[in-house]
């Protein structure tokens, strides 16, 4: 057989073992994001779990240049706007440009085109990756504003902790904030005020109707939730959402396609309820949730809200939570695009707590390989990376299948490149290295490749 012809055979052959994903359309993209996930906390969860990680199944692998206009290490919310905007800009800005203009996400795009849209995350919603699809903000500390941001333009699903920031009376914007005007965008402090009535009545329907006060001069106070329930279904229990028999999203045991779960006051806690590290939280911060104006503000939210339960520990929440949210986009039969995040590897990273962001990793490893089976044969992009590397871990000795000897360089991110994953339609485009704004374009050509939708 002469060389041309083994050639010829060796690229079918290579060809038949690789995945097609071109026959049908594109139904949908999901991006993961393990925040301050690094290459040396995949390799630790690899070698300690004694088998290959649902990361390493998939095919295509790349790597990410993290820099910000800030310098060359990078924040939460300057990496998650270059991802989604394909814009570097500074630490603390999210969806804005260096000159602070306003730049459209992805998930804008997708809204536009009619596609679903999902936020999932670990943390408050109002934190910097899950705010970076929707809000455009110079603070990333301004979690209120973050709220009403979301509140007015909020995607169809959005799963996590905050609830606070949407239960705290506030002026609200006069209209969804103009994106020529960065000024417009910001809720003034000097204007949250709490609130000066109760209700007894546990209803949920009731307290997002009860009256916030007016300030000195201004409009009538409100609260994020209230534009929230005129468009979707509220939970605010943790365990009435893990409790729930549907397979979907559910309110009253009926599916639903827009849903809002605000299932922690702040961030939901840890996997593993023997870790009780907290996240600290800037002092400039819009809502320091143990001040004094916290425990009023409390008090006066009706019992429905003041009774709902803090979970204790989040075992199985972010893969039920990411189920449940693809099924119910997947239920419109339209093209979706979600974001799930695993925020707290970042924390272990900033405590130099191996063992809390391995715990978290192998969380967010759990969810990838629940939707790579539930996605099987189906036409979806999965890409899975890290915003940036938190706290410069190195694995120092061991043997596999054994607990690592690790060690951390600093409590801060750190400026290495962070891998990359994909799988789908469009993965072969992740490979190499790339500037973080690179994800942005190479998501957009998948979005823009797909047929479009009729309104």
């Amino acid at each position: 057989m002469g060389l041309l012809s083994v050639l010829v055979l060796l690229s079918v052959a290579l060809a038949c073992s690789e995945e097609t994903y071109s026959r049908e359309p594109l139904e949908g993209i999901i991006l993961i994001v393990g925040d301050g996930m690094g290459l040396s906390m995949i390799s630790q969860a690899s070698l300690e779990n004694g088998k290959p990680l649902n990361l390493e199944r998939m095919p295509v692998v790349g790597l990410q240049k993290t820099s910000s206009e800030s310098g060359s290490v990078t924040d939460s919310a300057a990496a998650i706007t270059a991802m989604l905007s394909g814009h570097k800009t500074f630490n603390e800005w999210i969806g804005l440009d260096a000159r602070g203009k306003p730049v459209q996400s992805l998930f804008e795009i997708a809204k536009e085109k009619s596609w679903g849209t999902a936020i999932i995350s670990t943390s408050s919603v109002t934190h910097a990756t899950p705010a970076g699809a929707f809000v455009h903000l110079k603070d990333r500390d301004k979690e209120l504003t973050v709220a009403w941001q979301l509140a007015l333009n909020p995607p169809d699903i959005l799963i996590g902790g905050g609830r606070d920031f949407f239960l705290r009376c506030s002026v609200p914007p006069e209209q969804i904030p103009d994106k020529a005007n960065t000024e417009t965008m910001e809720v003034s402090r000097e204007q949250d005020v709490p609130e000066n009535t109760s209700d007894a009545s546990g209803k949920e329907g009731d307290s997002a109707n009860s009256t916030c006060p007016p300030t000195d001069g201004r409009a009538q106070t409100r609260r994020p939730l209230e534009h929230l329930k005129k468009t979707h279904s509220i939970l605010v229990s943790y365990s009435s959402f893990m409790e729930s028999s549907c397979d979907s999203l559910c309110d009253q045991g009926e599916p639903v396609e827009r849903f809002i779960g605000l299932l922690a006051r702040n961030h939901l806690p840890p996997v593993e309820a023997s870790h009780k590290l907290e996240y600290r939280k800037d002092p400039a911060s819009d809502m320091a949730l143990d001040s004094e104006y916290q425990k009023q503000a409390r008090e006066a939210l009706p019992l429905h809200f003041r009774r709902a339960m803090e979970p204790s520990s989040r075992k199985d929440f972010l893969r039920i939570a990411s189920l449940r949210s693809l099924r119910a986009l997947q239920s419109k039969g339209r093209p979706y695009l979600m974001l799930i995040e695993g925020s707290q590897i970042d924390w272990g990273g900033h405590a130099n707590r191996a063992d809390y962001a391995i715990s978290e990793l192998m969380d967010l490893d759990e969810t990838l390989g629940a939707l790579l089976r539930e996605l099987e044969g189906r036409n979806v992009l999965i890409v899975v990376t890290a915003d940036h590397e938190t706290g410069g871990h190195a694995i120092l000795d061991g043997k596999p299948g054994r607990k690592q000897k690790t060690d951390f360089l600093s409590h801060g991110h750190s400026a290495e490149m962070v891998p990359v994953f994909a799988r789908g339609p469009g993965a072969e485009t992740f490979t190499g290295s790339y500037e973080n704004t690179e994800i942005f374009h190479k998501l957009l050509a998948v979005i823009e490749a797909s047929p479009a939708i009729s309104h």
